[in-house]
């Protein structure tokens, strides 16, 4: 179990870099695949010994080896939590399969199968919000490759193991997913054409939009609106604190609604079925 969390840990230091170079191209239209990693100073190549996760920003002491340039410590802390979640995820929900290993035994392909996709949909959702969350709040978009990215990766997981959705069947998965479109991007897309004829501005953006359609793989429907609210009731506190620093004379103002949706997210995907079963009991059903 110990060598596959170490593989674990260093796959998610590797998508932890991948993750910086989306974060820092995509929203300025660079090509993530075309140019090798370079510095954004003075554009020279970085070497491979100059481009480990994590290490190579210490070892360099955060500055470029040409230029000397300041590299920001977004990096390492994107490379380090990624590593930390991947390995932590893997062992919440691989912990069997580590089991049957240490055992002698190769595990069967049902345990691999359900394990290894609980794992992915894990890995994949987080490392998506990540990068979305950063994008938007320093760019205030959220960037159609990765929420369809992130659309079709969770629909294949989906169609794969139907259980993610809590349902047996890829039909019912597929269904499943339509309510959730439903209840969120729908509900969104109708909430923002509403505004727009009311307030005559843009009160959600097509981002928004898009994201909720990716959450869709993710989650169900109760899960959605799980996200709408704590989604709503973050981005509220989230614009006081806004108004309140910046002091701004009047509340027509722009935040990023991203990182409060994917923050609700990660709560809904990961404790969204008891905080709905406590709140039913409450309801008395």
């Amino acid at each position: 179990m110990i060598l596959l969390l170490l593989f674990s840990f260093l796959l998610g230091a590797c998508v932890g870099s991948f993750l910086n170079v989306v974060i820092l191209r995509l929203p300025l239209d660079l090509s993530i695949w075309r140019q090798p990693s370079h510095c954004m100073s003075c554009g020279t190549p970085i070497k491979a010994y100059d481009n480990i996760p994590i290490l190579s920003y210490f070892i360099l002491r955060g500055r470029c080896r040409h230029c000397h340039a300041s590299f920001s410590p977004q990096y390492p802390i994107v490379e380090a939590f990624s590593a930390l979640f991947f390995s932590l995820s893997f062992w919440y929900r691989c912990t069997p399969i580590g089991a049957a290993i240490d055992t002698g035994s190769l595990p069967h392909w049902p345990l691999l199968h359900s394990c290894l996709t609980l794992w992915l949909a894990d890995v994949s959702l987080v490392s998506l919000l990540l990068a979305i969350t950063l994008i938007d709040a320093r760019y205030l978009i959220i960037p159609l490759e990765l929420t369809a990215s992130g659309f079709l990766f969770g629909a294949v997981l989906t169609f794969l193991n139907p259980q993610l959705h809590s349902v047996s069947s890829h039909w019912l998965a597929l269904a499943e997913i339509g309510k959730a479109l439903l209840a969120g991007a729908g509900l969104f897309l109708i909430v923002r054409t509403a505004a727009g004829w009311i307030f005559k501005r843009e009160a959600l953006g097509m981002g928004d939009v898009h994201l909720m359609a990716m959450l869709a793989t993710y989650l169900n429907w109760p899960a959605i609106l799980l996200v709408i609210f704590f989604s709503a009731l973050l981005g509220s506190l989230g614009g006081l604190i806004t108004k309140l620093v910046t002091r701004h004379a009047h509340w027509r103002f722009e935040i990023p609604y991203g990182p409060y949706l994917a923050a609700a997210a990660l709560l809904a995907h990961f404790a969204g079925t008891p905080i709905i079963r406590w709140y039913l009991s409450l309801s008395g059903f």
